[in-house]
């Protein structure tokens, strides 16, 4: 794998992604935890550093730049879009 910032970006959107998509189309998250509306990003971001902890092991320091990017990029808009005080 190249050590570029653009795959870290690409690899750091899919499980965001992924997560807001059976949030807002099925209603999966109904089903196994309703009192906990945060889980499936929770679960997302979780997913995202277990790449970001890969990818600098294996040096590629860029590719661990771009997905702490984008994990930083979906938390804001998740904040932001749910109107979620801090």
């Amino acid at each position: 794998m190249k050590n570029n910032l653009w795959i870290g970006l690409g690899i750091g959107l899919i499980f965001p992604s992924l997560a807001f998509l059976l949030v807002r189309f099925t209603d999966l998250e109904l089903h196994f935890l309703p009192e906990k509306p945060m889980a499936t990003y929770t679960i997302a971001i979780l997913i995202n550093l277990i790449f970001l902890r890969f990818a600098y092991r294996s040096g590629n320091d860029h590719v661990g730049k771009g997905i702490i990017i984008m994990t930083f990029l979906a938390m804001i808009l998740y904040l932001l879009t749910h109107k979620v005080t801090v």
